[in-house]
């Protein structure tokens, strides 16, 4: 896979009647030079091209670069303000961040983190900023955050050596956002994100380069985001939008009248890249309403297993698509065995044909569609004689 390397040319586009008319306000934070927990280099960096990307959408925005917790809650105080007379509010929160007994929190530079009890006196819960921007009218809350957390790691260490139970876990838990509400996070929930090699995160450089893609809804270009940032990280790290929006919201439009939304496509993400024995696999599959997935794994030997749907938790998505995913920890895990051989495994889906009732053509267009995949087509419409055309979508991954 190709990793793409952007560089970023930010325009102030000419914004429409509409979004003129439309007062946006974005608060972002880019967290780098902790005191207790060393530096992360590209936070401060993602937040100044992420407040100039909100500045070039007509956001009145306010950065702040390492905010200790002072400063931090009065941001959020100041926000709270905004609520009378804006439209859009955004955030961006750059930096350290984990959770504790299922709630997230931020953490500000100074916060000394000595012990478990110490996480709610000295970090800001989400739960605080979802309260504060819940009533304005669409809130997006994104979160470039759960880097490399020693905080985390040592408290996982000490409470794994005493066996205690683990109440503090790196990376975030899935929350429920309320209202027109989007919360984007960098990364897959209970996983970590990359700070990224270059100057940038790969999702803050995903998330301003699609910025200003005009008459795109944001449901619509957080795909591509997403999309981009599995190319950049070679599928190691997959954003995730957890959205109750009921409304559109555009960036950018061109003139003042809505534009079709773009039609659905099926999206996979199969998680991480690269596993041993004892690891779980995660998949996450979107597809439209007439998608009936058909998932299968091809192992390294060629040998064909399915996937029941029933593993799979299922989501119905704001933007009309159903999710199937399998994540670390569900009901139905895909958890790599010693006995598994070693090598690439192709794993993915097959939108079953409409019609289609007998095992043995559901078999034969199986076979064909491995056929393809084997010969490395990881994605198309296989079409058939008798039912017409059908999509899959496969994705690698190696066991070492």
């Amino acid at each position: 896979m190709l990793v793409r390397i952007c560089t970023v040319l930010l325009t102030i586009l000419a914004l429409t009647t509409s979004a003129l008319a439309e007062k946006r306000f974005a608060l972002v934070i880019g967290n780098s030079n902790y005191a207790t927990a060393g530096t992360l280099p590209n936070a401060k960096n993602d937040a100044v091209l992420i407040e100039q990307s909100f500045k070039a959408m007509g956001f009145e925005t306010k950065v702040l670069i390492d905010a200790d917790e002072d400063t931090f809650g009065a941001a959020l105080d100041d926000l709270a303000s905004q609520h009378d007379d804006t439209d859009v509010i955004a955030v961006y929160f750059a930096g350290h961040g984990l959770q504790k007994d299922g709630i997230n929190y931020l953490v500000p530079v100074d916060a000394k983190l000595k012990s478990e009890s110490a996480i709610e006196r000295e970090t800001i819960s989400l739960n605080t900023l979802i309260d504060i921007v819940k009533p304005v009218p669409i809130s997006l809350i994104f979160l470039d955050a759960c880097r490399n957390n020693p905080w985390a790691d040592r408290m996982i260490k000490t409470a794994t050596s005493k066996n205690r139970d683990i109440s503090v876990r790196r990376g975030f838990a899935v929350v429920r956002p309320e209202g027109d509400m989007m919360i984007t996070y960098a990364t897959l929930p209970n996983a970590v994100a990359s700070d990224g090699a270059g100057n940038n995160s790969p999702f803050a450089r995903a998330l301003a380069r699609h910025m200003g893609t005009p008459d795109t809804e944001v449901s619509v270009l957080m795909k591509r985001v997403t999309n981009d940032v599995l190319e950049e990280t070679l599928g190691d790290q997959r954003p995730q939008q957890l959205s109750q929006m009921k409304r559109e919201f555009y960036f950018r439009q061109t003139d003042g009248t809505p534009k079709r939304r773009d039609s659905l496509q099926t999206l996979l993400t199969v998680y991480p890249a690269r596993v041993t024995a004892g690891e779980e696999v995660s998949v996450v599959a979107d597809v439209p309403p007439s998608c009936q997935p058909l998932f299968v794994n091809l192992g390294a030997t060629g040998k064909v297993t399915q996937i029941p749907r029933s593993f799979f938790r299922i989501t119905s998505l704001s933007n009309g698509q159903i999710r199937y995913e399998i994540s670390p920890g569900a009901e139905y895990g895909l958890q790599v065995e010693q006995s598994d051989p070693h090598g690439t495994n192709k794993l993915g889906f097959l939108c079953e044909p409409k019609g289609i009732v007998d095992k043995a053509d559901i078999v034969a267009t199986l076979r064909s569609t491995l056929t393809m995949v084997n010969e490395g087509t990881y994605s198309g419409l296989l079409t058939t004689e008798r039912f017409g055309e059908a999509e899959f979508r496969f994705s690698e991954f190696e066991i070492q």
